[in-house]
């Protein structure tokens, strides 16, 4: 195991860690919460459970940045997905064009200077869009070249196979809490819907472990 694998993997064991112990003090009787409390904390578990997921896309995806500038590749030998994403991390103003000119004089200069370089510096963070849904997902695993997920996966099977639909609805519990609103009576945090979820950014985090190994021991990210 490299270091970079065992950074990931030291990370993964420290977020599954605060999971189980989210779950163990709302959900077991050892810590003597009233039923109010518990009432509360629950509801606030799934953002806990979505803050530790998104924290883990933008630490894995900064750990994998940091790997691959250690590499010193040339901007030919980078794959055109990885390159594009470098360029818009870097450019916000190809996504948001300047007019003043002398913004537009400033934004060609720094292009000129970018397309100068001989190595290439990858930036670290990623844009979650503060929603990792199913396409965003995907969208940040094909910028790195890593092989996206499937909408049915197999390896998830609760309610059913569809990814997509079940970080929508994960979405929808945390949006739900996060943006202000509250949570219908009927879709109360119980320990069923925790652990639902929990497993399920588990498995993502730990196939996106996999995703990052193969990815950076067989360099898919170049030409």
């Amino acid at each position: 195991m490299n270091r970079f694998e065992e950074l990931i993997e030291k990370d993964i064991d420290e977020r599954a860690t605060a999971l189980f112990e989210i779950e163990k003090v709302l959900f077991t009787k050892r810590y003597n919460l009233s039923k109010k409390h518990t009432e509360i904390f629950s509801v606030q578990s799934i953002s806990m459970i979505y803050a530790i997921w998104e924290g883990f896309i933008q630490t894995s995806f900064c750990l994998l940045a940091d790997e691959i500038n250690t590499q010193n590749i040339h901007p030919e030998n980078l794959k055109e997905e990885l390159y594009i994403h470098h360029m818009e991390s870097t450019f916000k103003q190809l996504n948001e064009y300047p007019n003043k000119s002398n913004k537009k004089i400033s934004f060609f200069n720094k292009l000129k200077e970018f397309f100068g370089f001989d190595v290439v510096r990858l930036k670290s963070g990623v844009n979650t869009q503060s929603n990792i849904s199913y396409e965003v997902l995907n969208g940040i695993l094909k910028s790195y070249c890593l092989i996206p997920f499937p909408e049915h996966w197999s390896i998830y099977s609760y309610p059913n196979t569809s990814l997509k639909d079940s970080l929508s609805l994960f979405l929808r519990y945390r949006n739900g809490v996060a943006h202000g609103g509250d949570i219908s009576s009927e879709e109360k945090v119980t320990q069923e819907v925790f652990d639902r979820y929990k497993k399920l950014v588990l498995n993502l985090m730990y196939e996106i472990q996999i995703k990052m190994n193969e990815a950076q021991r067989n360099t898919q990210y170049l030409k």
